[in-house]
């Protein structure tokens, strides 16, 4: 039997409607995102809610990496550019196993390619994309939207030694742009695009109306009408 489609999953689940679904669905053609990234960016479903209805649905154990400290010898087995193409990162390397956090556990593909490179067998977990690209960018280096954050860094003096990223701001430096960077600002613009696509649709159908009630009302003709909109 063929695996359920993510939408179907969450509508089954109660955390998404048929019509967010549809909405997200039209998004994700115009822009080629994921579509789970795509309801995410649309605010239609929480980031938890998302994880957590895949890591029941497809029986793969969910992890918290804002909870973890990964140790740079695990992160050294999975090179940055497919971190950061694939959206995953390995977290733990537990004897001849490697577990790794990843938006699309089922993509067999990039299992197959992380067993053979690091020679070790792959354990995909699921985490959710923001997380995973919060992790990303500790771990690797780069950028991530400050609004992508679960909780806020700790501040100087607190006992624990602030995150290379976080350094960068205490002393007013701006990180390097970087290809995820641009990718954040062009997510952005994509969502401001979106959302002004959808009032000048709304504002076509308000006119159609108005123009249907001219003509049922006798008030002109079909035809007096387009002849003015020439």
């Amino acid at each position: 039997m063929a695996r359920k489609k993510l939408g179907e999953m969450l509508i089954e689940a109660g955390v998404l409607h048929p019509d967010s679904l549809r909405a997200a669905l039209s998004d994700q053609r115009r822009w080629g995102r994921p579509l789970g990234r795509t309801l995410i960016e649309m605010k239609v479903i929480d980031e938890a809610a998302l994880v957590s209805v895949l890591s029941s649905q497809l029986s793969v154990t969910a992890v918290d990496l804002d909870q973890l400290k990964i140790e740079q010898a695990v992160i050294d087995l999975v090179p940055s550019e497919l971190a950061h193409q694939h959206n995953l990162i390995p977290f733990a390397q537990p004897m001849k196993f490697l577990d790794v956090a990843m938006a699309d556990p089922t993509n067999d593909g990039i299992v197959d390619e992380l067993r053979i490179r690091t020679q070790l067998n792959i354990r995909p977990h699921i985490a959710g994309p923001r997380m995973i690209e919060r992790a990303i960018a500790t771990y690797y280096g780069g950028s991530v939207p400050m609004d992508s954050y679960a909780t806020p860094p700790p501040g100087p003096g607190v006992g624990a030694q602030m995150p290379a990223r976080f350094e960068r701001v205490a002393r007013h430096v701006p990180p390097t742009p970087t290809a995820h960077t641009r990718d954040a600002e062009i997510d952005a613009l994509q969502d401001r695009l979106s959302k002004l696509e959808a009032m000048i649709e709304r504002d076509q159908q308000v006119l159609r109306m108005l123009l249907a009630l001219l003509v049922d009302k006798q008030v002109a003709t079909r035809d007096e009408i387009v002849a003015r909109l020439k």
